[in-house]
């Protein structure tokens, strides 16, 4: 008995510390377009996950379509919401609202689903995501990150 639980402990504690890819997590673009993260593998990606109704994120958002619209930055950089969980907007009203905003590029993802707010564990917004070239989960940091604080952590 002793021994089953070792072993159980063990599978268990060598499960917690496995990483967390999201390259196959379904998303949408702003036009309804299936997108997978798959198609960012090969550089390191930098993800603000963010809300229409948190003002943090929306004090942010120039900031981030500044850093977008860097060339030869070295990583890319997209932004996820996800329409119908944590209290935003639902996905056609999202789109509605986003395009009258004034930002060209920042590149906005919809999580649908939730799965990335499920898989990472996000429980407020603003919430960062840093994922390795292969698009595992490297850092998770809460709250507001300017342009300087997301390059130092991706050349980390």
């Amino acid at each position: 008995m002793k021994k089953l639980l070792s072993i159980f402990l063990m599978a268990f504690s060598l499960n917690a510390f496995a990483q967390t890819n999201l390259a196959d997590v379904q998303l949408k673009d702003l036009n309804n377009q299936p997108v997978t993260l798959s198609q960012y593998k090969g550089k390191p990606v930098y993800v603000k996950m963010w809300a229409s109704w948190c003002p943090i994120c929306l004090s942010g958002l120039a900031e981030i379509d500044d850093l977008s619209a860097e060339k030869d930055r070295g990583f890319e950089v997209i932004t996820i919401v996800s329409p119908g969980h944590k209290g935003e907007k639902s996905p056609a009203d999202f789109i509605e609202w986003y395009k009258g905003l004034e930002y060209k590029n920042i590149k906005v993802l919809l999580d649908e689903s939730g799965e990335i707010i499920d898989r990472v564990h996000v429980r407020g917004y603003p919430f960062n995501l840093f994922l390795d070239a292969d698009l595992n989960v490297k850092k998770t940091v809460p709250g507001h990150l300017g342009a300087e604080q997301i390059s130092k952590f991706i050349d980390k």
